[in-house]
């Protein structure tokens, strides 16, 4: 006689599956201005800006001489308002350094958008922003708090 309630089998599998996207669907979305980065990630990401992002975008991100964008201030803001973390990050790991795209590590282009998040007064939090990009891309970017 089948036990009641005892899920096995594909039913088992289907009901966590479900339960995950229960979780997930719960989970509150947060914002760039709830502390997503830490202080050392930052400081990781001005590093692997210094070595491969300053020499067009200036060393204080202002913006470099040959139309590229500043990545601090209202522009770099505007910019990607509404947007998720997950797609700067990808951004800036498919396409940049724009002399030799996509080969920067992908731990240094999430310390990167870190340092970004900083540069723009972001407040840094107690964990650093997850490496799963599901994750990631629940993380929205806004203009302003």
């Amino acid at each position: 006689m089948p036990q009641i309630g005892l899920l096995t089998g594909p039913a088992f599998v289907a009901f966590v599956f479900l339960a995950e996207v229960v979780f997930f669907a719960q989970t509150p979305a947060r914002t760039v201005w709830d502390g997503v980065y830490t202080n050392a990630e930052a400081a990781r990401g001005q590093t692997a800006f210094a070595r491969s992002c300053g020499g067009c975008h200036r060393d204080d991100a202002s913006g470099g001489d040959d139309s590229e964008p500043a990545l601090r201030g209202p522009s770099f803001l505007h910019r990607w308002d509404e947007s998720s973390a997950a797609a700067l990050y990808d951004f800036i790991a498919s396409n940049m350094p724009r002399n030799k795209p996509g080969s920067m590590t992908l731990p240094d282009c999430l310390d990167i958008v870190a340092y970004l998040l900083k540069l723009n007064d972001m407040p840094a939090g107690r964990e650093e922003l997850p490496a799963d990009v599901e994750q990631l891309n629940r993380i929205r970017f806004t203009e302003k708090r």
